[in-house]
């Protein structure tokens, strides 16, 4: 490796741009269907009945707003993938000094089974290999029933996904990669409290972003 290489957030930055595209599809479907049925409405009615053709005109209605529905969906996907991007920037940013102190940087390593991409995969001074995947939620993050699980207020919301689970199948995957004997896994959060017993839970460090550099020059 480099000492930087790929842009941080990029990949995200792009699935954000898609998702975007695609909103504006569907926006434009919602509002293309029902127009085109209400112009066809005199044909239809002559053609197949009045009824029938008032028929045709509510099924273009619930189309429309299946494609409204649809369209928003979309947009806050890329919404929350915006937020990833700018999150993967800010740790970048972090990051950037240790580069001078002789670190390696990779971003958006691209990864098969379904794991996305890598975030930072980086290489220390003393070739030790780290994988980094960050997380932009809000809340405290704590550990019960083997998961991490996020608070907000007095309620506990269980991750949709595993964050454990799946950096360490990254490093494993990272670490066939690169070809090197071991890869740490770190999970970054960049803007939740952590309220957790341990920094090191189930074989991955659990940092803040405040707390990742100070981490990477401990382990070494």
């Amino acid at each position: 490796m480099v000492a930087s290489s790929g842009t941080a957030g990029q990949n995200v930055r792009q699935m954000a741009f898609r998702r975007r595209f695609q909103a504006l599809q569907a926006f434009m479907g919602a509002g293309f269907l029902p127009l085109l049925v209400v112009f066809l409405f005199p044909v239809l009615a002559i053609g197949l009945g009045f009824i029938a053709a008032i028929v045709i005109v509510a099924i273009a209605v619930f189309g429309a707003l299946g494609f409204i529905f649809r369209g928003i969906d979309l947009w806050q996907a890329a919404n929350r993938a915006d937020q990833g991007a700018k999150a993967e920037e800010g740790v970048a940013e972090v990051l950037d000094p240790l580069a001078t102190e002789g670190w390696e940087f990779h971003y958006g390593m691209r990864l098969d089974q379904g794991l996305g991409d890598a975030d930072v995969v980086c290489l220390s001074p003393q070739k030790k290999a780290y994988v980094i995947d960050v997380k932009s939620h809000r809340g405290t993050v704590i550990f019960q029933d083997h998961r991490l699980h996020r608070r907000m207020g007095r309620t506990i919301y269980p991750f949709k996904k595993d964050f454990l689970q799946i950096v360490m199948k990254q490093a494993l995957q990272v670490r066939d990669r690169k070809k090197v004997e071991f890869v740490t896994p770190l999970l970054v959060f960049t803007r939740a409290q952590l309220a957790v017993s341990q920094k090191k839970i189930r074989g991955v460090y659990v940092v803040t972003q405040e707390s990742l550099v100070t981490k990477l020059q401990e382990l070494g």
